[in-house]
């Protein structure tokens, strides 16, 4: 048996009652929000509505599942979310595979030309500036290309390469592999837990993603879905609808808190289910880069 002091066992009691109450604070307003959602137009407008939905209906969510407008921004989202998380992760362990190469000259002086950036900064108004010279203003290419590159994973997965035995690369060569061939059959095997751990950091990033649209796009039909909430917090209504009061389309009599919440609901739920099955791979990928890195 392990002794414990009686100062030890209050510090305990402590711990535990402050993360019991710190978690209280998350899951209480997340399932008010999901009663809210799930509930009928009287109930919440009538403001009583607690843990547990009242009137239970789906109008909210048939009201967003009839938008062009959500859908197509739900489509934006994952296709973005895909598309960035996919091309970071891979020129940034392309890019930290060349930086640990031992044959590579100047690498100290590239590696300290990534480090300054990643400290300093242009700030908002030249990167927008850049980006508008470039001709991306208001299309996809502003929501992709200025993201793609990582310095942080970079140097990452170039610390952790750089720890790999050498004899593994050097065996590969002697038998006629190339670069790629060792970057895609030695080296990813070995940093495979990193690299999800990255990919999970990265599409939470990209699906939350809503600053660049604000800034760059002007379409409608290019926004993400973070944007889309941000919109229908702000203004309780969807972008194909005339009015911010009681919706009622199709038979559906919608108040602004039930589509608030279930757009709110939305938004938060691919993630959800997404994050079980990746966590092994989030947890393990932060052990290696804290030992490693």
């Amino acid at each position: 048996m392990i002794y414990r002091s009686f100062s030890r066992k209050i510090f305990e009691i402590c711990n535990a009652l402050f993360f019991i109450g710190f978690s209280l604070t998350i899951i209480v307003p997340f399932v008010n929000a999901i009663a809210i959602s799930l509930s009928s137009f009287d109930e919440v407008f009538a403001g009583s509505v607690g843990l547990w939905p009242k009137g239970f209906n789906l109008d909210a969510y048939y009201q967003l599942a009839y938008s062009k407008q959500f859908i197509r921004t739900f489509l934006n989202t994952v296709v973005l979310t895909a598309v960035n998380t996919s091309l970071v992760i891979v020129l940034s362990m392309a890019a930290g595979y060349v930086l640990a190469h031992k044959n590579l000259h100047g690498r100290s002086f590239l590696f300290l030309f990534l480090i300054v950036p990643m400290y300093f900064s242009g700030g908002l108004v030249p990167f927008y500036l850049l980006v508008n010279a470039l001709g991306m203003n208001n299309t996809y290419w502003a929501l992709i290309l200025p993201s793609v590159i990582n310095i942080f994973y970079i140097i990452v997965f170039r610390n952790q390469i750089m720890q790999l035995p050498q004899e593994l690369m050097e065996s590969a060569e002697m038998d006629g592999a190339g670069e790629l061939r060792i970057l895609t059959s030695i080296i990813l095997p070995l940093v495979m837990p990193m690299a999800m751990a990255f990919v999970v950091f990265s599409a939470v990033a990209y699906w939350n993603e809503w600053f660049n649209v604000l800034i760059f796009i002007r379409d409608k039909t290019m926004w993400t879905l973070q944007f889309q909430l941000r919109d229908i917090l702000s203004n309780a209504r969807l972008v194909d609808t005339q009015t911010n009061q009681a919706m009622v389309k199709d038979g559906f009599q919608v108040d602004p808190q039930n589509l608030k919440m279930a757009a709110l609901m939305l938004t938060v739920l691919p993630i959800i289910i997404v994050y079980p099955f990746v966590q092994k791979y989030f947890i393990h990928g932060q052990l290696v880069g804290a030992v490693k890195g």
